[in-house]
């Protein structure tokens, strides 16, 4: 007996009602660059910017609220001056970057049906998480090197605390999307992708 609940005449009618209209919704958005290989060429340049803004957001939060047990290199005086920097830039360019990966995989939104089991429950949630903290970091960076504070919380302490739930999200998404990646990481496939 297979894990799924048995197919009810309501379901069977719902099935038969949306499926064409999902199937039409993503032929109308087909583009010859919404394909898997531009998702992970745009994943591998999110993920190294994600990456770069963590460990350059964690070396900040060690230098503003030590650690005994670590020991933070505040020498040369202006390698602060410069991961900030780099912090600042990197966390901008996230926001095109983020916006070019959702409108690669905007189709898949409208795919049927939404949940195929335990893994597309896992995977559609951690893309929730991923993408609503990946959104919300770059833009209340940007705000805050403005010093424009619309909200009541404590930037510092809010943004650090998101960037660990998106490197947590980033984890679980890579971890599902594994298979996908290693097909799609090289440029020999490429010919594969335009047949998708």
């Amino acid at each position: 007996m297979s894990g799924r609940p048995p197919r009810t005449a309501l379901i069977d009618r719902i099935d038969e009602v949306v499926r064409p209209r999902a199937q039409r919704v993503q032929q109308a958005l087909a583009s010859p660059v919404r394909n898997a290989r531009m998702t992970v060429v745009l994943g591998r340049l999110l993920g190294l910017a994600f990456v770069i803004c963590f460990a350059t957001g964690i070396y900040s939060h060690l230098l503003q609220s030590p650690v005994s047990w670590i020991s933070t290199p505040s020498r040369p005086e202006y390698l602060y001056g410069w991961t900030q920097g780099t912090h600042v830039v990197v966390g901008s360019m996230l926001l095109p970057l983020l916006l070019a990966k959702l409108w690669v995989v905007y189709p898949r939104l409208f795919a049927w049906p939404p949940l195929d089991g335990i893994l597309s429950v896992i995977e559609r949630g951690s893309v929730g998480v991923l993408v609503a903290t990946a959104l919300v970091l770059p833009v209340t960076g940007i705000l805050n090197v403005l010093q424009w504070y619309p909200w009541d919380f404590s930037f510092r302490r809010t943004h650090f605390a998101l960037a660990w739930v998106l490197v947590g999200a980033l984890l679980v998404h890579i971890a599902v999307q594994l298979p996908t990646i290693r097909r799609f990481w090289s440029k020999a496939s490429m010919t594969e992708a335009d047949d998708e």
